[in-house]
């Protein structure tokens, strides 16, 4: 949990609403292409010329359609519908090429394969697909075509017009679905962007006060809910004016980022790190007794103070004077950070590089720093 959120995470948020988007354009599709099937398997049965088979495989095919819905309604597996869905379609659409149904209008339906492919699967399968489809078309509508298959005879003038344009067709959507691709990783990536600044302090890279308080709100209803304890730690930098005011704000900086480094290398994963205000941090240790909070805060506290703090390659003495406190039954999180800010109020007041976890007249809430 510690201060960074895991940028792998929204690509999967991403695939999670791009996969909603298929399943949704397929079950559209899927409904829209039954409901043409049916239309023009009545017009197969009482206008056209068309033997009645005709009529029944259209039906057939609506039939597969839907099922292929029904299945995935009941499963929820897009992988199935996705594939189940394309080879319907393709299988349709050279059932309607080679018969020439319509009078051979009906093959200008392959028109709206190239687009769909591409959006229900990958580019590179959207790819393949629509070279080995306009391979395909090609012998079929070729001499060789009528002379090794029943399919339907199309004029060569027709045939060749056709060819290119479905070609142009394809080649097209590969851009534009390229394109598209792009276009909405861009917004992914400046949407992850936006959301990790809300999150997140530009300079230490740890969470800020609104997303620290969201966290201790969420580990406090955790309480409320389980019983289990949790502990928190606010600790400031001593002497940080005079730090700014002598050698500089890029010190200062340089001097916040190194407590915020020791912060991640002293606490657990499972906690959380806030820079609570300029120079102040907030450490929510889930699970955590106070005695637990005290040693967490030792040990901050001797990665700090015992390791110098190099500005223009000059060592610089730093510490940190920790307040801590564990949740109480009852307790509303405004009452514990009063609380936690009144030890650390204590050990600023009591000399600084120290720990307070109680009331500055029990002498044995106090950790005296050596440094």
């Amino acid at each position: 949990m510690h201060d960074f959120d895991n940028a792998s995470q929204s690509p999967e948020r991403q695939a999670t609403e791009t996969r909603r988007d298929v399943a949704r354009l397929i079950i559209i599709l899927s409904v829209f292409a039954a409901g043409a099937l049916v239309f023009f398997a009545l017009r197969a049965f009482h206008v056209t010329e068309d033997p009645v088979w005709i009529g029944a495989v259209l039906l057939g095919f609506g039939a597969l359609l839907l099922l292929n819905l029904t299945i995935y309604l009941i499963g929820h597996h897009l992988p199935v519908l996705r594939w189940s869905f394309v080879t319907l379609i393709a299988a349709l659409l050279v059932f309607i090429a080679v018969n020439g149904l319509e009078q051979g209008a009906g093959i200008l339906w392959l028109y709206v394969f190239p687009p769909m492919v591409f959006y229900v699967t990958s580019a590179r399968a959207g790819a393949v697909l629509c070279l080995g489809g306009l391979l395909a078309m090609a012998f079929l509508l070729s001499p060789l075509g009528p002379a090794l298959t029943p399919v339907h005879e199309y004029s060569t003038a027709f045939t060749i017009v056709f060819l290119f344009s479905m070609g142009f067709v394809m080649v097209f959507s590969y851009v534009l679905d390229r394109s598209r691709r792009r276009h909405a990783e861009r917004l992914q990536q400046m949407a992850d962007m936006f959301e990790y600044a809300a999150k997140h302090d530009a300079l230490t890279g740890l969470y800020n006060r609104r997303e620290g308080t969201h966290r201790l709100s969420a580990e406090h209803a955790r309480f409320d809910r389980t019983g289990q304890p949790f502990s928190v730690i606010l600790l400031d930098i001593d002497h940080f004016k005079r730090i700014n005011d002598t050698l500089g704000h890029d010190t200062g900086d340089r001097v916040i980022r190194t407590v915020a480094d020791r912060l991640v290398t002293g606490c657990r994963q499972m906690d959380v790190i806030a820079r609570w205000g300029g120079e102040e941090f907030l450490l929510i240790l889930p699970e955590a007794s106070l005695e637990q909070a005290r040693q967490t805060a030792e040990r901050i506290r001797r990665l700090i103070s015992e390791h110098p703090v190099y500005a223009d390659k000059r060592p610089l003495e730093v510490s940190c004077s920790f307040g801590v406190a564990e949740i109480k039954q009852g307790e509303a999180i405004e009452t514990l950070l009063q609380r936690v800010d009144e030890r650390l109020y204590e050990a600023k007041t009591s000399g600084r590089n120290r720990i307070s976890s109680g009331r500055l007249s029990n002498t044995a809430s106090m950790v005296t720093g050596h440094g």
